[in-house]
Order: C-alpha cells, then structure tokens, then sequence
C-alpha cells in the first residue's frame, strides 16, 4: 500500500507537459481498449445471427423442395387418373388393362430426374379391397383400409397426400422390387439416441390417393400412388444443389441434407469416412427429443463427419399429425468462423493503428499547449508593467483562441467602456423615438378626427335632404357614410397604439359580412369581368366576433381573387352549417374536418373559390408567413393572409387552402355558431354533416 501511494505522489507531482501527454495516453489506450472488446463482441454476435439467419433460410428452402417433391407425386397421380379409364375398368374388372402404366414405375432411384418417380401404384375398391397392384399384379384381394391416406380418400372423396410410415412388408407387397431400399441396419453412434433394435421395421413413403368417381359422381374406387422415400437421394442431393451449389471450403463438403425417420437416417449426402452415405445413423439425444418428441424446430453446432456444422432440424407429421421423422440442413461453419476471426483481426488492427495515431497527436497537441501557457505567461508579464495597448495574436485554428480574445477583451476593457456607454445612449435615443413617434401618432389622430366627425355630420345632413327616389345618390351616401365610420375606427385604433387593444365580440349574421364586402368591390373596375356566384344557407345561426375584422377577411380574400383570376373568371362565395364531431369535449373540433363522435359542435363554413392561375403546391406551407407573397414585386406586403389567419384565429375559427397550380384556389374558412347540439349516438362517422 505504501509503495502504491508513494507511485501516485511520484505521478501526481510531474510537471505539467509530462502529466497532460500520460493522460493523453491513458484515455487513448482505454477507449481503444473498450472499443477493441465492444467490436469483437458485435462481431461475434453479428456472425452468429448472420449464420442461424442463413440456416434458418436453408431449412426453410429444403421444406420447399420436401413439398414440391410431395406435390410433384400427386400432379402424377391425379394425373393418372384423369387420363386413365379407371371408372370403367372398376365397373367392368377388366384390371389387365393398367398394365399400361407399368411404364410409370421407377426403376432407378439413383437417377435424378428421372420422369417415372412412382415406386407404388395400386387400383383400390370402394370397400378399401385391392383391386390390382401395377408393380405387383399377382397380389391382390387384401384390404388396404389399414392405410390411414387411402381411408381418408374414401371417407371424404378427396384428394389426400402425406408422409406415412409402411410395415416393410406392406410396401413389399406393393413393389417387390424395392426390398434392397427397405433394408436397412440401425448404427447407433456415440451421444446418440438407442432405437434397441436392429434394423428398422418400417419405411417411410410420400403417399397419395385419388378418388374414382361414376358418372353419377359417386366414389367407386382409389387409385393410390407412393414413393419410397428410403435410399432415395433424389430430394436430399436436389437440397445440396440448391441451397449449397455443392459448394466446398477447403475441401469440404459447404452444407449437408438428410431426411430421418424417427431417429435414423434413411436419406442423406452427409458421407462416412470411408465415402458411403451414412445410412442408418442415428441422431444425437438432444435432437430426438427437442424435435420428434417436443414437435419443435432445433438449431445448434454438430460434428459431423470431421467437423463442426451449424445445423437445423424440423419435424415431418404424417396425415393424423404424429410426428414420424425429420427434415435436417447443416452449413459449415468453418467458413464463418474464418469470417469472424478476420473481421476481428483487422478491426484490432485498425483500433491499434489508431491508439498508436492518437498518442502521437497526444504529445504533439501537448507540447502545443505548454507554448501557448509560456506565451500567456509573457503577455501578462508585459500587461503587468504598464502596457495597455498590448494584444495577442489570435490564431484560430490552433484551439487557443477563446483565451487569446479574452486577454485582449481583458486589455480593451476600458477602452470599450465609453462604446459600451454610446451603445446604452443609443438604446435610449430609440426608445423615446417610439414613445414620440406614439404621441405623434395619437396627435395625428386627434386631428383627423375632428374632420372625419366633420364629414360624418355633413353626410348624414345630406343624406337626410336626398330625396328618397334617387336611390344611386342615396347608396352612394350610405357608402361614404360607412367609409367614413371605417377611417374612424381606424383612427380608434390609431389612438389605442400605446394600449391594449381590445375589440367587444357581438352576434351577427356572417352572409350579411359577405353582402357588405361584395358590395364594397364588385363595382371596382378589377371586378368587371368577374362572374360572382353566391350560395349563401338562409339558416345561418349567428357567429360571435368583430364585425369590422371580419369584413378585412373577406375584402382581403376577394381582392386576392381578383388578382389570381386578372379580371376574368368566377368567383363562389358559399356558406352552410356542419355539425362535426370530436373526441372529447376539450379538443378543437376546428383543427380537424373529420373526427370521430363523442360531441358534436355546430360550425358555420364558409368557401371562398376563385378559377385563378392557382399556388404551387411548395408555397402552400409558407402561404399564411407574414410578409411571403406570390405576387410580383411591389404588388403585395406578404401581410394580407398573416393577418387573416391571425384574424380568424381570435375568433377560435380555423382557414385553410387548398390550391393546385393553374387549377384556381379554395380557402375555407370555420367559425364557430353560437347554438351547439348533443352528439346523435347513432352517428358514428367523422366526416362533416351538412344540416344547414
């Protein structure tokens, strides 16, 4: 312990450079360190799922290739009983005349793609009695009910297929040609299962049945076909070939299939050590009993032959579900084992050249930083005798840059004194421009006030004195009167430039806003050749707002339409009440058009369409930013939509548009009515719901 604390004093009192480059090299050295074992880690596990993907796929494939096999038989037997007359050689027992099909029979396994892959062929009576057997024509009249596929097909009256387990002596009986293939000794290894017998008793065969149907459509007969699946190599090696292409890795075989039946091999290109196929080999323990007696899929490494594969396992059921034997794929796994010690080699590599790197720009940054400490230390030296106006070069790229401006804020700080003192002189200076500029502004209203009130005075004089006939002089009136009241409103609204501005919300039929803004413009010389449409509902309810923001909305809206359309178009002004539904009663049923029922809110819409040069489609996001504009330069703020949208909002009401480039432009626009109802339970859309 004394000797520890003794080295530590021995580190800790080492002078600064020293200190900075053995820290530099300890958190180098740890961090490439815990970097090396993180990565050797994913590496592996990275390989290893890479691997049971692989063989998770391989299996998978070889499932394919085990059904296609089963389908391509029974295609052969259906076949057969299409071309074949079998419904009269039943009624007639005319049976010499199968012996046609004897060219069907297969007579070499070992072959490929041999055409005839049938190794059993049997003509069956409605009672389950063999009528005639192709390949053994002198053995006939026993029953074959004990086959559980043929059973089935007279049962149902269909097509059945499946792998079942024969007694060896029923499929001699069947095809005596095939004793050589049911003969087979049992070779238990070590770790394996113990069968206790010999050899085994049963073969396992790819079964089908079709049914023989009279004119009448009723079911006379069978006609059932098999394959001996024993010796036969066909489907294992078309496995290799597809999944593996016969692949080899430094001499060895890539992958491997087998097909067992129960525990032992009965077809496989997985070879002994003396070249022969390992027939009659048994499975390891473990196997036998995750998969033939848990029914579940196994996958893990298993010696094979002289070395490690990386192997799957899944059941085969036959007809009634019981598990009779297994479908096995394997892959070496030297090849990724190779893979993942490569990998890890080279990414050691790379993480010691890269600890080896950074000590070296370690120790070159520290010596870096031990100059730039002496420099600081002589600066100071000089600001300590006196020297004001000294500066540090400021060398941006070398790191020290935030301490040499704060030296020089440090020598300038007096200096910048008075300019800090200008810069608040300033700050005042504006500010009283503003409370000037806001006393001007209420003086300036003051003073058109009293001209404004002026012509108001006059105008309702005037107006009283027109005789009531001269209607245009009279509407011409009404309309400077009502302008007039306008430029008020805005000189109240000047005046309040230093309050908070306030507005009173009062009720007010929103088709009468509209009328009012129509009648403001659709004399003007931009709106002659303009066709105005209106479908206005005459069951509004009233809406709660300003009457006087509201109409900038729509005057704002039209004129915007006016522009799009350059004088020639239509113009659809229409309105009507929706009754929407919202999920609770705290959401804004004016975010959303469709939602779902819960409440129900009444809510006036109205549509403004122009057949305008429309918006493209990437301005619509930016349409309601203050001070973005379509227009040309000079004929637009960018303001007008910002403040509709800001308008409507106040009014908890919800704008939207839609617009398609030379397609005109739509904008829509909610306010809320002011009678609400209850959601209808029955109502269970959410979609809007026109009710006015």
């Amino acid at each position: 312990m004394y000797r520890i604390t003794r080295a530590l004093k021995k580190i800790l009192n080492i002078n600064l450079q020293s200190r900075l480059i053995l820290g530099f090299l300890i958190a180098t050295c740890l961090t490439g360190g815990i970097a090396t074992i993180v990565g050797i880690h994913l590496i592996s596990n990275n390989t290893i799922d890479e691997v049971q993907r692989k063989v998770q796929q391989d299996i998978n494939t070889a499932r394919l290739i085990y059904d296609h096999h089963m389908e391509r038989l029974t295609s052969q037997i259906n076949w057969i009983a299409v071309r074949s007359p079998l419904a009269r050689i039943v009624l007639t027992g005319q049976y010499t005349q199968l012996g046609d099909l004897s060219d069907l029979i297969r007579h070499d396994p070992a072959a490929e793609y041999e055409p005839a892959s049938i190794d059993m062929l049997s003509l069956i009576d409605s009672k389950g009695k063999v009528l005639y057997r192709v390949s053994n024509p002198e053995r006939f009249g026993d029953t074959a009910l004990w086959d559980p596929v043929i059973r089935m097909c007279l049962d149902k009256g269909t097509l059945q297929s499946s792998t079942e387990l024969f007694p060896i002596s029923s499929a001699l009986a069947e095809n005596p040609a095939i004793r050589e293939r049911t003969s087979m000794p049992i070779i238990e290894t070590p770790q394996s299962i113990r069968i206790g017998d010999t050899k085994l008793s049963h073969v396992m065969v790819m079964r089908v049945a079709c049914p023989i149907r009279n004119k009448a459509g009723d079911v006379i007969g069978v006609l059932a076909g098999g394959t001996l699946i024993n010796k036969d190599y066909s489907i294992v090696d078309e496995i290799k070939k597809t999944v593996y292409s016969n692949e080899k890795y430094r001499g060895l075989d890539m992958g491997f299939a087998t097909i067992f039946q129960g525990g032992v091999r009965i077809s496989t290109n997985v070879m002994t050590e003396d070249g022969t196929r390992a027939i009659g080999t048994t499975v390891s323990n473990e196997v036998y009993r995750t998969v033939v007696e848990e029914g579940k899929r196994w996958i893990g490494r298993a010696f094979v032959v002289s070395d490690w594969y990386i192997s799957s396992y899944i059941p085969i059921y036959n007809l009634q579900g019981a598990i009779i034997g297994m479908l096995y794929t394997g892959i070496l796994e030297a090849k990724y084992r190779d893979m993942k010690l490569s990998a890890m080699w080279i990414f050691l590599g790379i993480t010691t050249i890269g600890i080896i790197v950074a000590f070296l720009i370690s120790y070159t940054l520290g010596n870096t930083i031990i100059g730039r400490i002496r420099l600081l230390k002589e600066a100071t030296d000089v600001i300590a005798s006196g020297n004001l106006d000294y500066k540090l070069r400021c060398e941006r790229f070398s790191g020290f840059d935030m301490l040499d401006e704060a030296f020089n804020n440090m020598t300038r700080s007096l200096k910048d004194r008075d300019d800090r003192l200008k810069k608040v002189f300033q700050q005042l200076t504006r500010t009283e421009r503003l409370a000037a500029l806001g006393q001007i502004a209420a003086g300036v209203a003051h003073e058109i006030n009293n001209p404004l009130g002026g012509i108001l005075l006059y105008g309702n004089l005037v107006l009283e004195e027109l005789d009531p006939d001269k209607k245009d002089l009279r509407a011409n009136m009404e309309k400077i009167i009502y302008q007039t009241n306008r430029c008020k409103e805005i000189v109240q609204n000047l005046l309040d430039f230093s309050r908070t501005p306030s507005s009173e919300l009062l009720p007010f039929q929103i088709n009468k806003i509209i009328h009012t803004s129509l009648n403001l413009l659709k004399d003007q010389s931009m709106f002659h050749g303009i066709n105005i449409e209106t479908h206005l509902s005459d069951t509004l309810p009233d809406v709660m707002g300003d009457q006087w923001r509201l109409e900038q909305v729509f005057l704002n809206l039209f004129v915007n339409a006016a522009d799009a359309m350059n004088g020639n178009g239509t113009l659809k002004i229409e309105t009507k009440l929706i009754e929407r539904y919202s999920h609770d009663e705290t959401t804004d049923a004016m975010e959303t058009e469709k939602v779902c029922l819960l409440t129900s809110t009444r809510t006036v819409k109205i549509t403004v369409s122009d057949t305008g040069k429309g918006i493209d489609k990437s301005y619509l996001p930016h349409i309601f930013e203050p001070f973005f504009t379509t227009k040309e330069p000079g004929k637009g703020t960018g303001l007008g939509l910002s403040i509709t949208y800001g308008i409507i909002k106040k009014h908890n009401g919800f704008i939207d548009i839609e617009s398609e480039d030379g397609k005109g432009t739509t904008v829509t626009i909610y306010l809320p009515a002011l009678e609400r109802t209850q959601a209808h339970p029955e109502w269970t859309g959410g979609e809007e719901r026109y009710i006015g």
